[in-house]
């Protein structure tokens, strides 16, 4: 997908970046967290800003977390940390389901052959 938007000339957005949470669960990046002293949302928000032409908008209604999705611009991720959040990827296409998701993305992932 990244290899189409830059040759359109288009940017990416991160729609539910820290997946409902569930970037807490990955042992990687908690390790990651712990070296910087930042949360895992922070370095997982900061994974995605450190990229070109990505944007990210992660949902809160707490202000303590709004300030903590904010406060990721005082550090910076190095090559190889970056290298190993990439190597999360699962292949497995949509993370979460949104209500507003249109039907036919939910009967078939986003990484099906019928997609490319």
């Amino acid at each position: 997908m990244r290899d189409a938007l830059d040759a359109a000339g288009m940017g990416l957005t991160a729609y539910s970046p820290i997946q409902k949470g569930a970037v807490r669960d990955q042992q990687v990046i908690r390790d990651i967290a712990k070296r910087h002293g930042k949360s895992e949302v922070q370095v997982t928000l900061r994974w995605l800003m450190q990229q070109d032409d990505v944007a990210a908008i992660p949902k809160t209604g707490t202000p303590g977390r709004l300030a903590e999705n904010a406060a990721i611009f005082d550090f910076e991720l190095s090559e190889d940390e970056m290298d190993a959040i990439f190597a999360l990827g699962s292949g497995e296409g949509r993370q979460v389901d949104p209500d507003f998701a249109p039907e036919w993305t939910r009967s078939r992932p986003f990484h099906s052959p019928a997609n490319t």
